[in-house]
């Protein structure tokens, strides 16, 4: 069995840290979004608004995603592997 790269757990605990950065930040600008209630989901407004407000952090995840798993690469090739 193949263990994931330290640099892609790293990168995954980051991502996830600075996204429950933002939806907090989110939810101080939206009180009206009950996101610890049982069962209380977002409206689909709320979920626009969201989408909305987390497209650039979002993009931003993918990109050094990305980048990560080219450079990963290169070294596998770089090392033979592929």
């Amino acid at each position: 069995m193949r263990t994931m790269d330290p640099r892609r757990i790293a990168l995954n605990r980051r991502h996830s840290q600075e996204m429950g950065v933002l939806f907090a930040a989110f939810l101080d600008d939206h009180p009206d979004v009950e996101s610890e209630v049982d069962g209380g989901g977002m409206t689909m407004g709320q979920e626009d608004e969201w989408e909305t407000f987390s497209a650039p952090l979002l993009a931003r995840h993918q990109a050094e995603r990305s980048a990560l798993a080219d450079q990963l690469e290169a070294e596998q090739r770089r090392r033979g592997g592929r």
